[in-house]
């Protein structure tokens, strides 16, 4: 069917339409699948009537990133002439600009005359560039060429299940796809059972010992599920040429059926687009025990890849105690239990570095995962890939993935602050209910003052128990930056996991501060009187390490 909006796009194109009906229009296309395809037509007929007549020019890798920002300021003002084609490329250019149909990973700009990219219309047309869930290596995968239309769809059920779009990067593969019924109505993301695999030409299953899908999502007019191939390969060396990319809804709007999809996947030109800086014999060795190497960073288009290697002496693990929560047949509503753990003090994850380039600017930044959100610093992560360790030995092999980093030639990896976990020692004494009425205020071995100045109970409701609730504030001691694995004892001796729900922030000194509540749940009756502690707390040690990265 054809939208009834349709006939309104010749009078917007030639300015005919009053300010009012093209923004109503605008916001109209903004929902409808429909006048957006039309756009689209309308958008390549234009960029192919406007570049026609200027030849290909070769660009510098940074050129994309460079223009996206000024495309639309540089939007000729629209002239007099309400019907002149230029006027009508000025008009597309508007609802371009007002609909979000061309975003980054364009290469075609007109400023001073000089225009480039006979391929434009392509970058327009990706479902990768318009889709909200798409981030930026995805978009940058697009302008590289990785990315292929899809025309395979299966129906059972009267439900349709439709890949549309492939993007296949040396590290990461993301399909766009569509689920529907019979009428076109789209069917919700909760209701789909996916399985995944990924085989290799000896028909191995890549995905059988790391999982499935890495995400899957919708946030756009389509969803997307995707697999992050650098938790997987090793290296691009070590990435298959030809895989095979096997999905399979097995329930679709609880109907039980089979919708298989076969995506053959041609890894080369991936890995052809893919560059690696390797590094020989470039450890540093902390006097703290902790030794760390840099073996790769590897630049895909859709991702960076930094690559590298920790060692720990025995000498460097501790032995704890902690109270959990523990879930399993016996206790399928959890109960508190007392575990014993022997943990290196360091790791590969507590490490905190910045990658800058030739000016000085940070183009990429790691911190320890497990830091609070108020003080880790970091710059340009991928959110779903993160971090990834594997144990080899002595060795943890550890990969950090960033953003893509474009148009840098020379660029250097800063060693900042190595984490180490500390175990510690104080117990605070309390009586819940005078809380309320006189704060209680204590310091420890660390210089840390905690500030418990509130007590609430929670009682439990059928068969729940209760749940205590201690506001807490506090100033940790110099170079502290957190407190872990908090448990709490009552009067008669039992012991409580505690969670610490708290916002952190540093002063002009550096010293963390920290204001929330301690949440003690599980408990079968309001507490007399409380022992508060907690079994670690981490502290930074500044480094000063750097390693240079050229890429040629």
């Amino acid at each position: 069917m054809t939208c009834f909006m349709f006939n309104q796009w010749k009078l917007y194109e030639n300015g005919e339409l009053s300010p009012s009906e093209s923004k109503g229009l605008e916001q109209h296309a903004e929902q409808c699948p429909q006048c957006q395809r039309k756009l689209q037509e309308w958008v390549d007929h234009m960029l192919e009537e406007e570049f026609s007549t200027y030849p290909e020019v070769p660009v510098p890798d940074t050129f994309t990133n460079e223009v996206m920002s000024k495309l639309f300021e540089a939007i000729p003002t629209r002239t007099a002439r309400k019907h002149s084609s230029r006027t009508r490329r000025q008009r597309g250019w508007d609802i371009v600009k007002k609909t979000g149909l061309v975003v980054a990973g364009l290469t075609a700009l007109v400023v001073t005359g000089t225009v480039v990219s006979p391929t434009f219309a392509n970058y327009v047309n990706s479902l990768f560039q318009i889709e909200k869930d798409a981030d930026s290596g995805m978009k940058n995968a697009v302008h590289k060429g990785l990315v292929q239309k899809l025309e395979q769809k299966v129906t059972d059920q009267g439900i349709t299940f439709e890949a549309k779009e492939l993007m296949a990067d040396s590290m990461r593969i993301a399909v766009i796809y569509d689920v529907y019924d019979q009428s076109g109505k789209q069917i919700d993301e909760e209701d789909h059972i996916m399985e995944v695999q990924l085989i290799d030409s000896t028909g191995k299953d890549w995905l059988e010992k790391v999982g499935k899908r890495d995400r899957e999502s919708k946030h756009g007019q389509f969803f997307i599920t995707e697999l992050l191939l650098n938790n997987i390969f090793e290296s691009v060396e070590a990435t298959p040429d030809q895989l095979t990319l096997q999905l399979k809804q097995v329930e679709l709007a609880e109907k039980p059926g089979k919708w298989a999809l076969e995506i053959p996947i041609d890894m080369k030109k991936a890995k052809e687009a893919t560059k690696t800086v390797a590094f020989k014999d470039t450890v540093f060795r902390s006097p703290l025990g902790l030794n760390i190497e840099m073996k790769k960073v590897e630049f895909s288009p859709s991702a960076t890849r930094v690559m590298l290697d920790t060692t720990i002496p025995e000498s460097a693990y501790v032995e704890s105690q902690r109270t959990v929560i523990q879930y399993d047949k016996d206790h399928s509503k959890g109960i508190n239990t007392t575990q014993k753990r022997r943990e290196p003090a360091f790791s590969g994850e507590g490490i905190a570095y910045e990658v800058t380039n030739e000016k000085g600017e940070v183009v990429a930044a790691w911190d320890m995962n497990l830091l609070n959100e108020g003080l880790r610093e970091v710059k340009n992560i991928l959110p779903v890939s993160g971090t990834f360790g594997k144990e080899e030995g002595d060795v943890m092999k550890w990969w950090h993935t960033f953003a893509p980093i474009q148009g840098e030639q020379k660029l250097k990896l800063q060693l900042k602050k190595i984490y180490e976990q500390k175990l510690a020692s104080s117990k605070f004494d309390l009586v819940p209910t005078e809380r309320n009425k006189k704060a209680a205020t204590f310091k420890d071995e660390s210089g840390s003052t905690f500030t418990f100045s509130s007590f609430a109970w929670e009682p439990g409701k059928d068969v729940e128990p209760g749940k205590a609730v201690v506001t807490v504030e506090g100033t940790l001691g110099k170079d502290v930056v957190e407190t872990n694995f908090w448990s709490a004892k009552d009067e008669h001796g039992s012991s409580y996991q505690a969670d610490l729900d708290a916002e952190y922030n540093r002063d002009k000194d550096g010293r963390v501060h920290f204001k929330g509540t301690l949440e003690i749940p599980r408990m079968e009756q309001q507490p007399k009187n409380l022992s508060v502690s907690f079994t670690e707390y981490t502290v930074e040690h500044d480094v000063n390490w750097e390693v240079p990265i050229e890429i040629k």
